[in-house]
């Protein structure tokens, strides 16, 4: 085999920890997850893995390594994509000979320079996209207005774009099914070639809406929630009798992680909440949504253990080129903000090299983590709900306060010395390192912010947020 590590990153969608039983969950939603459990006692188990508020965010990050402020994919609604200036780990892991695969949602781009087979992936099956456009071709308005419904595209390499199926009910049902036997297929060529692979797998659940496959249809006490968690505990084991049968187990990194936490605003059929021991969920400020599940296996490499150290997705980028040996890789000609955690993931080290990171809804900065505490200048508490300025930040003791409802703590301690933390050198590194190379939304293709076009002016609405979060309480 090759001197590198193959990567297979399975990354699912709209998930709780509290979902599966290796953080204490499943079991109080009718489901069972044996396969993932099992996963877990094998490798690093993280309980303070952080995403960001949306999938389109949260998605860039961990390409990049920087937050979805710097590169301005900030929303997942249309207009959003990454510029052709920005690295993904892809573009960097094809530098040393990786067959680079995504399955599934991308959702970094929709229009040709932003696919990913135009930022490093040599193949995609997958959407453009959300998964609730598969609803679309049953609703008679959409019919009505002779809109053309979305599709579920191929792509074998820059400036090449299939559509294939119409994405409707059937189709978004059974989609992981085929990418399933895809990435195995990419996975075999790979080895017979004897070239590693990075296989990114998106798998579609438990976003809405939520259609488990036939064979999982009642399969568990949960109802449609707890039938696609049960069909992820499967398909993700079908992943992992892969890589076994292929005999590169000990050759082969594999990451299990959720994007953002689980639906608890729009209630799409069945989807009620499970944050566990966190409340809320995605598109809110709450922890039910920053937190979500991820556990890292290597065998030999990664110390079999479970850890509370923090952990942001945007560090995989320079984690995985740590881990795999190639540190040169990671760029020094703009900011990142992922942290090298390579020797936290390998147990040579207790404690996260990361002790903080800002809070973001869309443009807006609303706070920031700092090491068991969360510091809120705003609040978001459900996706339909209004940006809410507070008055007075709140400091919440995360430790003893999970529900998020003792906004002050004072009578735990006094933590108003939190606030100097935040206001004071960490938002001022943060608010200072934007003015050097962060894309605006709906920056065209070719914007390069080391050589912004005359008429651009630093003023986005993250910049003015941030701005007014450090300087504005100190009066």
């Amino acid at each position: 085999m090759s001197d590198n590590p193959n990567i297979l990153f399975f990354h699912l969608d709209n998930v709780a920890q509290a979902d599966f039983g290796c953080y204490g969950g499943a079991v109080p939603i009718g489901a069972k997850t044996p396969n993932i459990d099992r996963f877990a006692t094998e490798g690093a188990l993280l309980t303070n893995y952080n995403a960001e508020a949306q999938c389109s965010p949260s998605r860039s990050a961990l390409m990049t390594g920087r937050h979805s402020v710097r590169t301005g994919v900030v929303s997942v609604l249309p207009g959003c994509g990454l510029v052709a200036w920005e690295l993904t780990i892809a573009d960097q892991l094809k530098q040393l000979g990786y067959n680079n695969a995504i399955y599934g949602k991308w959702h970094c781009g929709d229009s040709e320079g932003r696919y990913p087979t135009d930022k490093g992936f040599d193949y995609w099956y997958g959407i453009h996209g959300t998964w609730d456009v598969a609803y679309w071709p049953q609703d008679k308005w959409f019919r009505d207005a002779g809109m053309k419904p979305s599709h579920v595209v191929e792509s074998t390499g820059p400036g090449h774009i299939e559509e294939l199926d119409v994405l409707d009910f059937e189709v978004r049902k059974n989609f992981d099914r085929t990418t399933l036997d895809k990435a195995k297929d990419w996975m075999d060529d790979s080895v017979a070639k004897d070239e590693p692979f990075f296989v990114y797998f998106n798998h579609s659940a438990v976003h809405f809406p939520t259609l488990a496959r036939d064979e999982f249809v009642d399969s568990s006490d949960g109802g449609e929630i707890g039938d696609c968690v049960q069909m992820v505990d499967s398909d993700f084991q079908e992943l992992l009798d892969k890589v076994d049968n292929l005999g590169i187990t000990d050759d082969t990194i594999v990451i299990f992680a959720g994007d953002n936490g689980r639906d608890t605003t729009f209630h799409a059929p069945g989807n009620r909440g499970a944050a566990g021991n966190w409340r809320g969920g995605y598109f809110s400020s709450y922890e039910g949504n920053n937190r979500t599940a991820c556990i890292v296996r290597w065998p030999g490499k990664v110390e079999s253990r479970a850890t509370d150290g923090m952990m942001h997705l945007v560090d995989w980028f320079p984690t995985l080129l740590n881990l795999i040996g190639h540190e040169e890789l990671i760029p020094t000609d703009r900011v990142l903000d992922g942290v090298d955690q390579s020797a936290f993931i390998r147990g040579q080290q207790d404690d996260s090299n990361r002790e903080w990171f800002p809070m973001f809804f869309g443009e807006t900065y609303v706070g920031m983590r700092y090491r068991n505490f969360k510091v809120l200048s705003h609040q978001v508490p459900t996706g339909a709900s209004p940006i809410v300025e507070l008055a007075t930040p709140n400091v919440i003791n995360l430790t003893v306060d999970p529900d998020e409802d003792m906004p002050f703590n004072y009578d735990q301690g006094g933590h108003s010395w939190v606030l100097y933390q935040v206001y004071g050198p960490k938002s001022a590194e943060f608010h200072k390192s934007l003015k050097g190379d962060a894309v605006p939304k709906g920056a065209p293709l070719d914007f390069d912010p080391k050589d912004p076009p005359t008429d651009h002016h630093d003023s986005t609405p993250v910049r003015d947020e941030m701005h007014h979060f450090f300087h504005g309480q100190s009066g």
